[in-house]
């Protein structure tokens, strides 16, 4: 019990007593055994506890995995992966794979380098050569860019990703949360275009990073995954630590396990989750040892590329895409990512004209882009073919299509894999605390596992446990109470999961030795409203059963002070 030493040197209570080390055998039916239970309060306010990387390490993972912190925002760290692979210098971007390369040279293009040849605005080269302009010129107009600024914006390709390739896998969709009537199943939805991140991932610097993003299942098919290798995740630093100040009555309850009629204790932490954590005090969780910008030291990402040719579409409808069949594919391919990112660099573009005359002074060449994205071309004066209807995101599809085989690669085999080096999270350390402190402020629950790991002073197997609240209170919920244990009062393994199953088949107190005539209740008592509990006084006698069915009597006797009670235990089948 890590808060008991501090609080005996500070004078607050005499030395409290070791809990029984005595062991005794099973009691067999007809055997008696008396117990004698104590009810002591030792109640903590502001308390300040320290939880150090040593002491996070040192607690089973699947304790610290069932500890949510926040959803962290992807956007800023996708747009800065894209803009290195754009920014990456010649000589380093040959050694990459050809797909990688043609990514690259897709996220450079800008109306200037544009290659229209093999597309079906390459009618655009004949016009333009006809009015002695470079192409060039009429497509930026169209995008309302300079010639040299990039079609693609990395803001809208970063935007795709995340919510196309990222948030089509169910990683990114749901976390495990505790288990309440909103979410039965314990699943709780993540915030669009986030990584859930749990202590576990900060701890271990997100070394599960891959398998958690591995190839799944989804409605639309095998999600392929898309994280191959990722290292050096660094968030924290040696120092890091959560201080938390604490209110809470440190001493563990003390139980009965019925099996040997032994005293046991209950961890009495659980029991006190919504009032542990002192939120009222704006200082009531300080976290150190963040890194200041957090990033990656390598991050290998992949997206797969569809086996065949995508065809663009011809119609406007059915609206908002048209009829490409880029959007029948699952949303993490290649060409439905880019048709998405195209989509959303389009949503910035007016609508709007250009007109091109000869010099004559006559129209020769028009170009409409309506308030849907839908480009239409019109030609005059025999200055050439127009190219035909199309939606612009479908205009860089093809463009893209084309060029993602540049190379020699052919279809299906532009699947794009690249490396990363130090790329920036893209959020700073006080972004990060703010969340965390904000998120557990409004769940504390959510360190359940780690308050009760910190201080598991659980001993034995208790199967219920003794309660009697403060003297100031009055009416029902004076006096002496048994508590049946719940699931989350079970003692803790060294895997951080309960140390034996929770089996009970009849939990709560009985009026008979056939548990058909139940005196407990779950309804509120004391602040408490999951445990079954009984009041109880000398000479009551209640029934109950053990987590392998046999039956027990329990016998009230007389107290032998206010804070104890003394009960006679009975195996009776």
């Amino acid at each position: 019990m890590r808060f008991l030493p501090l609080l005996a040197l500070l004078g607050c209570i005499d030395p409290l007593p070791e809990p029984e080390t005595v062991t005794y055998g099973e009691l067999g039916v007809g055997d008696s055994r008396v117990v004698e239970l104590w009810m002591m309060e030792m109640n903590v306010e502001g308390y300040q506890q320290t939880i150090d990387l040593d002491t996070l390490q040192s607690l089973p993972q699947v304790t610290l995995d069932d500890i949510w912190l926040l959803d962290l925002p992807l956007h800023g760290l996708i747009e800065n992966s894209l803009l290195q692979l754009s920014d990456l210098p010649v000589d380093e971007a040959l050694l990459l794979p050809v797909a990688a390369q043609n990514m690259r040279t897709l996220l450079r293009t800008t109306p200037d380098n544009a290659i229209l040849d093999g597309t079906s605005m390459e009618e655009l080269l004949g016009l333009s050569a006809v009015l002695g302009i470079p192409a060039a010129r009429p497509l930026a107009e169209l995008f309302e860019v300079e010639v040299t600024d990039r079609i693609l914006p990395i803001d809208a390709a970063a935007t795709a990703l995340v919510d196309g390739l990222i948030g089509s896998h169910p990683a990114s969709q749901w976390r495990t949360g505790p288990v309440d009537a909103a979410h039965p199943d314990g699943q709780w939805a993540v915030a669009p275009g986030s990584l859930p991140i749990t202590v576990g991932d900060v701890v271990s610097n997100f070394e599960a990073l891959p398998d958690r993003f591995a190839p799944t299942e989804t409605e639309w098919g095998l999600h392929p995954g898309f994280i191959e290798e990722a290292s050096g995740f660094s968030v924290i630093d040696d120092e890091f630590a959560m201080k938390v100040k604490v209110n809470l009555n440190a001493i563990p309850y003390r139980g009965v396990d019925l099996t040997n009629g032994s005293n046991a204790t209950v961890n009495s932490t659980g029991s006190q989750i919504d009032t542990l954590f002192a939120t009222d005090d704006p200082e009531w969780l300080t976290i150190d040892g963040m890194v200041e910008e957090p990033y990656i030291s390598d991050m290998t990402v992949s997206i797969v590329e569809n086996d065949g040719f995508v065809s663009i579409g011809d119609d406007p409808n059915p609206l908002p895409y048209g009829n490409s069949g880029a959007w029948d594919l699952p949303p993490w391919e290649v060409e439905r990512l880019i048709s998405a990112m195209a989509f959303e660099a389009t949503g910035v573009i007016s609508e709007h004209d250009i007109v091109y005359k000869l010099a004559t002074g006559t129209d020769a060449f028009i170009g409409s882009l309506d308030d849907t994205g839908w480009l239409t071309f019109e030609t005059f004066n025999n200055v050439g073919n127009p190219p035909p209807p199309q939606y612009m995101w479908d205009l860089e599809l093809e463009l893209a299509q084309v060029r993602m085989h540049d190379g020699g690669l052919a279809e299906g085999e532009a699947d794009v894999e690249f490396n990363l080096h130090d790329v920036s999270v893209g959020i700073v350390a006080s972004e990060l605390v703010d969340k965390i402190e904000a998120n557990l402020a409004g769940n504390p629950a959510a360190l359940r596992e780690l308050a009760s790991a910190i201080t598991e002073n659980s001993i034995g197997d208790a199967d219920f446990f003794y309660i009697r609240p403060p003297p100031s209170t009055e009416g029902p919920d004076a006096g002496d109470w048994l508590y049946f244990i719940l699931e989350d009062d079970l003692p803790l393994g060294d895997d951080g999961g309960a140390a034996r199953p929770y089996s009970y088949v009849n939990p709560g107190f009985y009026a008979d030795q056939g548990l058909s005539q139940k005196v407990s209740t779950a309804a509120m008592a004391n602040g408490d409203d999951v445990h079954e509990k009984v009041s109880i006084a000398p000479g009551d006698v209640l029934f109950m059963s053990d987590d392998v069915g046999a039956v027990f009597e329990i016998e009230v006797l007389e107290k032998p002070s206010l804070h104890r009670i003394s009960l006679q235990v009975t195996r009776r089948s």
